[in-house]
Parts: C-alpha cells; structure tokens; sequence
C-alpha cells in the first residue's frame, strides 16, 4: 500500500499521538500487574497463617484426646484393683464348703 504525501501530513502528529496513548497504556498495565502481584502476595500470606491457625486448634484437640485417655487408663487401672480385692475377697469365702447328705 502506497502512502501518498498529503497522507503522510495528518499520519505523523497522530503517530505521535498514538505513541503516548500506548506508553500510558503500557504503563497502567505495569501499574495493575504489580498490583495485582502485591494482592496476590498478600492472598498466600494469610492463606498460610490460617492453615498454621487450624493446626494449632487441631493440637489443642488432640491434647484434651491424650488427656481423656489418660483419665481413661487411671480409671481402668483403678477398677483393676478394685476386682482383684474382690476376687481374693471371694477366695477367702471359697475356701469353706458345706456338704450335708
């Protein structure tokens, strides 16, 4: 495509025109990416803060399991004793037996 001259008078200040508009553009767009960068970081951030949050709730919980299960285990200790009393207990009785024919 050919250019002629009169042509070429109105297509250079608009060449130049044009070329401010797209570094302005260029520009913003630099300008949104970085802010959506920065947005981003801050996203991963606190993404990784409330994981470790969760998993400190989740120790909590296991803890307080620990701590029932120990309860738990005194307490079967406890009645372990308490049926071994019994069981001597009713030893002794069984020693003595009543036979009448």
């Amino acid at each position: 495509m050919t250019i002629r001259p009169v042509d070429m008078r109105t297509i250079l200040p608009k060449a130049t025109e044009i070329s401010k508009i797209q570094s302005t553009l260029k520009e913003n767009s630099d300008a949104q990416n970085s802010i959506l960068a920065a947005g981003f970081q801050e996203q991963l951030q606190t993404s990784k803060q409330r994981v470790n949050k969760r998993s400190k709730s989740e120790n909590v919980k296991i803890e307080k399991d620990r701590s029932k299960s120990k309860q738990g285990n005194e307490n079967r200790k406890y009645s372990k004793k308490q049926n071994r009393k019994k069981l001597q207990q009713n030893k002794k009785h069984m020693g003595h037996i009543d036979v009448k024919v």
